[in-house]
């Protein structure tokens, strides 16, 4: 082929690529495709929204936005904008649901679903929304009430836990404080409530110190030589004293705990010695003589300690009083060898107390050391008054 054949066949393909650009060019248009906010510009000669987007290989999923519609006629310059559906795993207050939402940013989807800027989130409201799943926890607020330092102060916090209400509130609580809700002690990362009602118990540590007495203990010696019933004491007895340091807890201002903590032992009791009769009592009955009577009581006189001479006072009381007959009777009432007003007192030392000279003895004897120590004092008040 000729050297001037080849050039003018080229020329003419040139010329016929040339001719076919311009007349693209002539049919062709440019469109805007703003897709989740990022523009792209796309050369088509596509007539409709559908044609730009296969032209551009963006595809349309069913949660995704398209205006104007697929259907639609566009032109050179117009705008087609796509958005996305994104979807999100949402923890309202504890509570999960997901949701689809054509948005950039997270603070977009949140005000299309109508969560305003009082709710706290678990992600940046900047955040923008890709492709995968995003998972959002939302706390919304909530109004409670505070009961601190004796006064009432309503609060409204998006606070998922209490320590958050109580940032919130600008409330001061101390390393001891107590928080109360419902009436139970509550944690701090308990989660908040609406309408709930948190109080705040003030509490403080105090001690005291206080001194008491430290009982005695008895210490009881059986005497075979004394007749039952006819205890005396060998040695009194004396309580001893004891410092204690308790600790107190003081709530909202009122004592509400007292714990001891602490004794020390400042003087020791001393125990008291009691001798305890346990010869067995002579039966006796009604016909017992006034010399067989004075004999039983000799040995429980000697028995309590005292001597011959309280003794002879005996005597002479209870020969007064009943000649040391066991059924000595007096119309008052008064009845046996110490004249008991009425008898049936004697019953405490004995069921036998009618016809027993020695029950009848055991609880003269008791009477007489309870009401005036010694038969010489008994003996000295009847003298006197002619009673005892």
């Amino acid at each position: 082929m000729h050297r001037g054949f080849k050039l003018g066949l080229y020329g003419l393909v040139v010329a016929g690529l040339i001719a076919g650009s311009l007349a693209w060019a002539a049919g062709g248009k440019t469109v805007t495709l703003r897709v989740d906010g990022k523009d792209r510009h796309v050369h088509t000669s596509a007539d409709s929204v559908r044609g730009v987007l296969a032209d551009a290989g963006v595809t349309v999923g069913s949660h995704d936005i398209v205006a104007p519609d697929l259907a639609a006629h566009v032109k050179d310059g117009s705008e087609i904008v796509l958005r996305r559906g994104h979807l999100l795993h949402l923890s309202v207050d504890g509570k999960q649901r997901d949701v689809w939402v054509n948005a950039d940013s997270v603070d977009q989807a949140l005000d299309q679903l109508g969560y305003d800027s009082r709710n706290v989130l678990s992600v940046s409201r900047a955040t923008r929304l890709d492709s995968s799943v995003t998972s959002i926890a939302i706390d919304s607020p909530k109004r409670v009430t505070f009961r601190v330092d004796g006064r009432t102060r309503p609060v409204v916090t998006a606070g998922p836990t209490i320590f958050q209400a109580i940032s919130d509130a600008k409330v001061y609580v101390g390393p001891s404080d107590r928080i109360v809700v419902a009436g139970r002690v509550a944690a701090g990362t308990q989660a908040v409530k609406n309408g709930e009602v948190i109080a705040i118990q003030r509490v403080r540590y105090g001690s005291s110190v206080e001194a008491s007495a430290v009982p005695f203990q008895t210490v009881k010696q059986a005497d075979p030589s004394s007749y039952v019933g006819t205890d005396a004491v060998v040695r009194a007895g004396r309580a001893g004293r004891q410092q204690t340091t308790y600790q107190l807890v003081y709530v909202d201002g009122k004592l509400a705990g007292k714990t001891a903590k602490k004794h020390v032992l400042l003087t020791a009791p001393v125990s008291q010695v009691l001798r305890v009769g346990s010869k067995p009592v002579p039966a006796a009955s009604s016909s017992t003589s006034a010399a067989a009577a004075q004999q039983i009581a000799a040995g429980m006189v000697s028995a309590r300690g005292w001597g011959s001479d309280q003794f002879g006072c005996l005597v002479s009381l209870w020969s007064k009083e009943s000649g040391w007959r066991t059924d000595a009777a007096n119309p008052s009432g008064a009845y046996g060898i110490p004249q008991a007003l009425p008898g049936s007192k004697m019953a405490t030392a004995g069921a036998d107390w009618q016809t027993n000279a020695a029950t009848q003895i055991t609880w003269g004897l008791n009477y007489i050391a309870g009401v005036y120590g010694t038969p010489c004092a008994a003996w000295g008040h009847s003298q006197a008054t002619n009673w005892y």
